[in-house]
């Protein structure tokens, strides 16, 4: 039998790869990131591809694809340059990313990553006024991935990378191939950590009962929106989107205020989410003293890493539960409650909750078994936050600035998908909901609300 020479064999896939890559053959679980960009000269179709393909060629990510070998699910090198690069008439953002966010990769072939730019008529979203008179050029690109190759971390670093090759091919400066920025890694220190909680968890098999009985039963139970705004179950749901920024002053504000309350801007937020998600429903005829919230919280896994994780690519990031009880009369003292959110995702973090929710939910049944049927909505909603941008997609080029960056991804066992993060001071967030899940208007209201109690908790 012929040796395939197109692929280099990495290593067996980890279980969170395998778990994507499942996800991915029904369209599941892919990432979108919008970049929006301000040129010194026009940005011509070639300056996109040729970057993109310099990108390719030097981050090991990019060109990673999932095999079988055997039973065995292996990541291998794709050792041959293939780009999925289309320029669209679309002057939208929006509906160009929601047609994305069902993609299906060729997980054997790769690449599992796409690009399209908009054309160059479309306005873009721009958050730095100030770029206008020295960067006046714009252009929108969108760069999608199965979620196997890249989590929030890896995304960011390939956006940081983009931008210095597409300055460099700006500037007419030659790009070195060869220097490879990054490492693809399995994360050994995760599993280690995972077998030790294992361990530990099964010691007492009535408390790991308990743990699973307990975990099936908050999935199970009917969700705050799919009760009070109830619509049929759609087989064919899309993933749909809604975005808002927040400008600079009223972003500082918030987060100034939020550390004189002595709470995370991330604690915030989700404060800000949960007390908007209550009014919502409220307004839908819900009618409750207290509203109990289901909350999965996206965290990076290199947390609990040694040494350095800067360069560490692929996808090592895990849901954080978080349960809490959420009062109606909230505007009573909006900050002693996210205090208490506070202090219980400051205790479930540093507990390494994350690893005990990803235990009880692996003893059982295959992974394939995931994606046999859509469930219903595991949780009232999920969420990703990647902080202050600025420190993980540094470069500011003398012919090329990132104006804007949009994040979201699609949605599964959860109804509905928050992300966020700043950048150069002010706060990007989009709201990604099943189509089955909420209306279009529906969805818009919600997100009306929480800006609205932003601003107003603001000067709380």
């Amino acid at each position: 039998m012929a040796v395939d020479s197109s692929f280099i064999w990495l290593r067996p896939a980890t279980e969170m790869e395998e778990l994507m890559d499942c996800a991915n053959k029904k369209g599941l679980f892919v990432t979108v990131y919008g970049l929006t960009l301000r040129s010194s000269v026009p940005l011509t179709d070639s300056h996109i591809e040729e970057s993109l393909r310099h990108t390719f060629r030097k981050v090991p990510s990019l060109r990673t694809c999932f095999r079988k070998r055997g039973d065995t699910l292996w990541a291998c090198d794709m050792n041959r340059e293939q780009l999925d690069f289309q320029v669209t008439d679309n002057r939208e953002l929006v509906p160009v990313a929601e047609a994305l966010l069902h993609y299906y990769f060729p997980t054997t072939e790769g690449p599992l990553w796409c690009a399209r730019l908009l054309s160059a008529g479309a306005p873009g979203r721009c958050s730095r006024p100030d770029l206008a008179a020295a960067f006046p050029h714009t252009r929108t690109l969108l760069l999608a991935n199965h979620h196997g190759i890249a989590d929030g971390t890896t995304n960011m670093f390939v956006t940081n990378a983009f931008l210095q090759v597409l300055n460099d091919v700006l500037a007419g400066k030659p790009v070195d191939d060869t220097v490879q920025l990054g490492k693809v890694v399995a994360g050994e220190e995760t599993k280690a950590l995972l077998t030790a909680k294992i361990e530990e968890l099964t010691k007492d098999k009535d408390r790991f009962k308990q743990l699973q009985d307990d975990t099936i039963k908050a999935q199970q139970a009917e969700k705050l929106i799919p009760r009070t705004y109830p619509m049929p179950r759609d087989p064919n749901f899309k993933c749909q989107i809604v975005l808002r920024d927040l400008d600079k002053d009223s972003t500082m504000a918030f987060i100034r205020k939020c550390k004189q309350e002595g709470v995370t801007v991330n604690s915030g937020l989700a404060s800000v989410f949960n007390v908007s998600l209550v009014d919502f429903v409220r307004e839908g005829g819900l009618q409750q003293d207290f509203y109990h919230i289901r909350e999965l919280h996206t965290v990076s896994l290199r947390r609990n890493w040694s040494g350095d994780t800067s360069g560490t690519l692929g996808v090592h990031m895990m849901a954080l539960e978080n349960k809490i009880s959420t009062p109606a009369r909230w505007r009573d003292n909006f900050w002693e409650y996210a205090r208490g959110m506070h202090k219980s995702l400051s205790q479930a973090i540093h507990g390494n909750d994350a690893l005990m929710y990803v235990v009880s939910m692996s003893m059982g049944g295959s992974i394939e078994d995931h994606f046999k049927e859509r469930p219903m909505a595991e949780c009232d909603y999920g969420s990703a936050n990647m902080g202050n941008a600025d420190h993980l997609i540094p470069t500011e080029g003398q012919h090329v600035r990132l104006a804007h960056l949009l994040r979201v991804t699609s949605c599964w066992n959860d109804p509905m998908y928050y992300m966020f993060h700043t950048l150069h001071g002010c706060f990007m967030y989009s709201l990604t909901y099943a189509s089955d899940i909420l209306s279009r208007e529906n969805a818009q209201k919600l997100v009306d609300k929480t800006f609205d109690n932003l601003l107003a908790v603001t000067q709380m």
